[in-house]
C-alpha cells in the first residue's frame, strides 16, 4: 500500500498504525557559544546528505542513571531515522516517546540529532534500503524490528579546525514543527 511521504508505518506484534509524521522543516539560526551564528547557512542537502551516508550512528536515549551511548548502523529515509539497535540495554531505553541523541562520527563536520522515537518499524523499504547500504541481509524475526526515531531538531556545522579552533566555516539549525 502507498501512502503519503508524511506517514511512517509503525508496526507492532498484533497491528499496524498509521501515525501522521509532519515533514515541515524550519531553519533556524544556530547559537554557538552563547551567540547567534554569524557563519554562513549551512545548506540542508549538505545535511540530509550526511545523515544518508553516515556508517555509524552514536545514539544516547534519555534516562535515570547513566547515559548510555551506543554506535549503531541504520537508514535515513524522508527525514526519519531507522536504527538497528543491537543492546538490548538501549533498546530496553528506546521505548515510543523516549527523547534521544544521535551524532555523527565526524568531529569537524558535525551533525547532531535530537529527536523522539516514535515507534519501530519492519517496514519492506527501510529494511532493504538497510541491506543495500551494509551489504547486509536484516532478519528483523532475529534482530528485531528497526527503531524509529522522528527529529525534533537538527544542528549542524563545519569546522576550519579541531574543535572549531580555526572558526566555523558553515553552521545550521533546524526544528520540526
Amino acid at each position: 500500500m502507498t501512502r503519503p511521504r508524511s506517514y511512517l508505518a509503525l508496526r507492532t506484534t498484533t497491528h499496524e498504525v498509521w501515525q501522521h509524521c509532519p515533514v515541515r522543516r524550519v531553519e533556524e539560526t544556530l547559537i554557538q557559544y552563547g551567540q547567534p551564528s554569524d557563519q554562513p547557512a549551512l545548506p540542508w542537502d549538505w545535511v540530509d546528505a550526511q545523515l544518508a551516508d553516515a556508517g555509524t550512528y552514536w545514539t544516547s536515549v534519555v534516562c535515570a542513571g547513566t547515559p548510555h551511548p551506543r554506535p549503531v548502523w541504520g537508514v535515513w529515509i524522508d527525514e526519519l531515522l531507522h536504527l538497528s539497535i543491537g543492546s538490548p540495554r538501549l533498546a530496553a531505553l528506546a521505548q515510543t516517546g523516549a527523547s534521544t541523541a544521535v551524532h555523527l562520527e565526524s568531529g569537524t563536520d558535525v551533525v547532531i540529532l535530537e529527536g523522539t522515537v516514535v515507534g519501530s518499524s519492519d517496514d519492506a523499504a527501510a529494511v532493504a534500503a538497510y541491506d543495500s547500504k551494509y551489504a547486509w541481509a536484516y532478519d528483523v524475526a532475529e534482530s528485531g524490528p528497526l527503531t524509529s526515531i522522528r527529529p525534533k531538531v537538527v544542528l549542524a556545522w563545519r569546522a576550519a579546525g579541531w574543535a572549531g579552533s580555526d572558526g566555523f566555516t558553515t553552521t545550521g539549525r533546524w526544528r520540526w514543527g
